[in-house]
């Protein structure tokens, strides 16, 4: 099963928000434009649909209702947030809508306002319905997250379910090093996931991620996992010095690039085992210039011949330069008066002669969403 199109209304910075996905989404915008905003978009219905996750739980998270909301919401679709998802598999279209409101009276909790399901067009789902008549508080909760209630479109569930996000930050891995067995997409309980993760599978990746280690980190030798007397897991390099055996090292001295590599790496691999969507943040952070113009390729790769999908934020001029990056992979975020809009490079007609000149990609998204006039900032140092 594949994502094809995402719209949004009033969620964070999106008035209103359609964009068509293939395999591959880089997310473009100046700073604040709500890059990661359209990332949790989707992370969102993940939490919704994963087991032991659900609607309250990942509003909750988020701070509620009220900072998920667009401020312009009250003057749009009713006031409410909303989802809708374009997926296809094998041989059926499929839509998934979720709006959302807030209780008028009493607790003033998050209430699901719509929640639709379609198959090649034939409704599936459609509430409110007259369950929902009789018990109110049912709308409490999506059938999404309900796997009594999900029967008909459980292909869908476990697509959400499946959404990962990955943002690994080495100060967190490192802080939890010792001890930390819940895993996060900041790190946190990396090492443990890794860990968790069967013998043999777990060596064959780890060998993968050596062998491009060894290709981008200079005298970079081995990588493999070891417990502790503790029973804590732990990353161990060897690198190349001047003595006859190598110098070891454990994850807390690793560099921050190394980190971020690994984890970029460990995040592609078993993505790819397992298919679905892998959502970004930033993949270029910490890495060098070489390594980035690289990545593109690196996620061909991993993509092909699987039903994987990857969408990531960037600034990275290296990434989108790219000659495997299509225009129709870019969406670029521009913040208007009403909030944030995005739309598709291949589709924004004045930059259309551009790139027909063979402008690089990175000088065209340049013009069209760095802010100008940057004086003022530099006037911070007179």
């Amino acid at each position: 099963m594949k994502l094809t199109r995402v719209s949004l209304k009033n969620w964070r910075n999106f008035r209103e928000l359609n964009v068509d996905i293939h395999n591959r989404l880089f997310v473009v915008g100046a700073n604040a434009s709500g890059k990661s905003n359209f990332l949790d978009a989707l992370r969102f219905i993940g939490e919704i649909a994963r087991r032991g996750g659900g609607m309250t739980s990942a509003l909750d998270t988020r701070g509620g209702m009220k900072n998920v909301r667009n401020l312009n919401a009250r003057n749009f679709n009713r006031g409410q947030v909303t989802f809708e998802l374009h997926l296809q598999d094998d041989s059926h279209d499929w839509i998934y809508r979720l709006s959302l409101h807030q209780e008028k009276n009493g607790l003033h909790r998050p209430l699901v306002a719509e929640e639709a399901v379609y198959k090649d067009k034939n409704e599936l789902l459609l509430r409110p319905n007259s369950d929902d008549m009789d018990d109110p508080e049912l709308l409490t909760q999506t059938h999404l997250e309900q796997i009594a209630a999900n029967k008909s479109f459980r292909q869908l569930a476990d697509f959400f379910s499946s959404i990962e996000y990955f943002h690994l930050s080495p100060q967190a891995l490192r802080e939890t090093a010792h001890g930390a067995s819940t895993s996060d997409a900041f790190g946190r309980g990396f090492l443990a996931e890794i860990n968790s993760v069967p013998e043999q599978t777990r060596n064959a990746w780890l060998g993968r991620i050596q062998a491009a280690l060894t290709a981008a980190v200079p005298e970079f030798e081995s990588l493999k996992l070891q417990v502790d007397r503790s029973g804590n897991p732990h990353l161990v390099a060897g690198y190349r010095h001047w003595r006859k055996e190598a110098a070891h090292q454990q994850e807390t001295e690793f560099s921050d690039g190394t980190l971020r590599l690994i984890g970029l790496l460990w995040a592609v691999i078993s993505k790819s085992s397992s298919s679905g969507l892998l959502l970004l943040e930033e993949p270029e952070l910490s890495l060098n210039s070489g390594i980035v113009r690289v990545l593109p390729t690196l996620f061909a790769r991993a993509q092909r011949g699987k039903s994987m999908q990857i969408a990531m934020s960037t600034h990275s001029p290296d990434l989108l330069d790219d000659e495997g990056v299509d225009p129709a992979e870019v969406l670029a975020l521009r913040v208007g008066r009403e909030g944030t809009t995005g739309t598709l490079i291949s589709e924004i007609e004045s930059v259309h002669a551009e790139l027909a000149a063979g402008l690089p990609l990175s000088d065209v998204v340049d013009a069209l969403i760095n802010p100008h006039g940057l004086d003022g900032l530099i006037s911070v140092a007179s």
